[in-house]
Formats: structure tokens, sequence, C-alpha cells
């Protein structure tokens, strides 16, 4: 477990745990063996409480509790179902999006969430009018390293081709 950007405890490729009871959900190991509800209590509450902004490797040694690699695969497929169907839901044009562009936005959403993506009131007009260049311009994220903002607007800027 660790805290993503936004503060939230997360675990995996972001999947977001909002509360201990959703932790408890999940499939955690300790040792080799099934982590007890405890353990898993325990260890979502210390995340929680820790320093905001650390690499996500600095969390690890407040809680002993894993997850298999084969569960966070299967929690990121079920993510990236789920917010593909919410991003077309909330986009009305998203599948006549360049597949360039739909990645961009796929990452935003995933890290702002599609609430927070929706902020982006000129980003999205922009894709609405196919304006690549500007859409690229209007991708930074606040609290994002450069390289990942940069790499976003390089998926608009793909689809100026």
């Amino acid at each position: 477990m660790y805290r993503c950007t936004g503060g939230e405890v997360t675990v995996g490729i972001g999947h977001a745990i909002p509360s201990v009871d959703d932790a408890v959900q999940l499939t955690w190991i300790v040792g080799g063996r099934a982590a007890t509800s405890d353990e898993v209590r325990a260890g979502w509450a210390a995340v929680e409480a820790a320093q905001l902004g650390l690499v996500a490797g600095a969390y690890a040694p407040l809680s002993p509790c894993r997850m298999a690699n084969e569960a966070i695969d299967s929690l990121a497929g079920t993510d990236v179902d789920r917010f593909a169907g919410q991003i077309a839901a909330a986009l009305p044009k998203w599948t006549r999006y360049p597949s360039s562009v739909q990645s961009a936005l796929f990452d935003m959403a995933f890290n702002l969430g599609v609430g927070g993506l929706l902020k982006f009131h000129k980003l999205l007009a922009a894709c609405d009018a196919g304006d690549w260049a500007t859409a690229a311009a209007e991708c930074h994220r606040k609290g994002i390293g450069d390289s990942r903002n940069e790499a976003t607007a390089a998926l608009f800027r793909q689809a100026l081709s």
C-alpha cells in the first residue's frame, strides 16, 4: 500500500482504496499466508496517516501486507474496463478520438478520476474540435512530474500527424 499523488491509499497500478473496509475486501498476503483483517486494517491506517508525497516504496515498511502479482493484474484489468466505460459515458465523442488521444485522456482520468478530467474544460473543448496542439498545451496536471505531463502532451501531439 502507498499514497498516490492525490493522497489516497493505493495499491498496485493505481487502485485506490478509499476506506479501511475496502482494504479488507482485497486479497492480502503476509509472509506467504493470508493476512488477517487486523493486519490489513493496521496497515491501511498506517499508510493513510503517513506523509504525502513519498515514492511508493517508502510506504512499504508501514505494512507487512502485500498483494500477489496476479491479484494486482486482476485489479488493474477491472479498473481499466471500469474507467474506459466511465470515460466513454462522460465524453460523447470518445470513440471518434484518435487512439493516442484516448490514451492521453485515459491516463489523465486514471490519475485524476473522471470528475477531475472533466474540470479540464479547455482541453476537452480542444479535443472535441480536433485541435490536438491546444489539447497538448492544456493537459498539464499539478502535482504530476514533468516527464509524465510531457508524455501525456506528446500523446496529443501524435494525433497531429
